[in-house]
């Protein structure tokens, strides 16, 4: 017997489809990924009124295929503060800055830490390693210039949703295969680990998160980021398939009960507790695909800012 969505998420996917039953259809793969992208910034404000911070801040950090945009959260004038770089979720081809702006200043108020949101490169534009790649070279760059955004290096966090969840795993399989930068903490909210493979969760949710997340738009999205002919599989673009998870830092993985993608955050966690990381997680009842970024309408989506806000705390002091 399938589980019910909890009434809140099943209100707002009731709104979702009707509202997108009223577009028109995309006629080309250009104008998919358009949509797509301009129906993810559609979700913006169910997450609620953005909170002011003390002080935000726009950058451009140096990566290998160019400039990379980030947004900076200081919810404090102190220097020496705890640091969290975040990598938005968006199915590894939408998302920005914007779409994840109101959750993460949430997040920075509550937990006392700089936040630097990371605008990695989208596929198709730019395709599997780029994106992983932008999020090592931020995070590297974070560890290197933590004194002068008022972080300190030495209590570092990475974290992200979904597609985001995937970019915050690599890169920390990317700094301990790389010898650094060191990370004391991930944050991975319902993320993505398996890119091959059906599960469980799949087939018992796969059309119910419609539209957030289907299986049709999820695999359009896998063909577009990782290239023809490369093994998606290999762990950088699956982390779940990496033949050691030793070594890794203390982890908070959050899934969604209805979430298609469930199975492989919880199998990710506990591949990481079997290889001796120190892992808490929380499975979310009844809740859906997303669900980070929509504290203004779903209760559990409060309580998860609160929970990352406090892993936050706890892991880095």
């Amino acid at each position: 017997m399938t589980t019910p969505i909890a009434p809140q998420a099943q209100a707002l996917l009731d709104q979702m489809n009707a509202q997108a039953g009223n577009a028109p259809p995309a006629s080309s793969p250009q104008e998919q990924v358009a949509a797509q992208r301009q129906a993810y910034r559609a979700t913006i404000p169910l997450a609620g009124a953005p909170e002011p911070v003390r002080r935000i801040e726009e950058r451009t950090l140096p990566g290998p295929g160019g400039a990379i945009p980030a947004r900076i959260y200081r919810p404090l004038e102190e220097s020496g503060l705890p640091v969290l770089v975040y990598f938005h979720g968006g199915g590894f081809v939408a998302g920005d800055l914007d779409t994840h702006d109101a959750p993460l200043r949430a997040v920075a108020n509550r937990s006392g830490c700089v936040i630097v949101s990371v605008a990695y490169g989208l596929a198709p534009e730019r395709p599997f390693p780029a994106a992983p790649e932008d999020c090592c070279a931020a995070t590297q760059w974070v560890a290197e210039h933590a004194a002068e955004i008022g972080a300190d290096a030495a209590r570092l966090a990475v974290g992200g949703d979904s597609a985001g969840g995937n970019m915050a795993a690599v890169v920390c399989l990317m700094a301990r295969d790389r010898g650094g930068p060191r990370i004391r903490h991930q944050a991975l909210l319902y993320p993505d680990t398996e890119l091959t493979e059906d599960t469980e969760s799949w087939r018992a949710f796969a059309d119910t998160n419609r539209p957030i997340l289907t299986r049709t738009g999820k695999l359009a999205n896998i063909a577009l980021y990782v290239p023809a002919g490369v093994d998606k599989k290999t762990p950088y673009a699956s982390p779940l398939h990496a033949p050691s998870l030793a070594n890794l830092p203390p982890a908070l993985v959050v899934t969604g009960e209805c979430d298609p993608q469930r199975d492989e955050g919880e199998a990710y966690a506990e591949r990481l507790g079997a290889s001796g990381v120190l892992v808490s997680h929380t499975r979310y009842p009844g809740m859906i695909h997303g669900f980070f970024q929509f504290a203004g309408v779903l209760d559990a989506s409060r309580q998860l800012i609160e929970q990352t806000a406090s892993s936050l705390k706890a892991a880095l002091g």
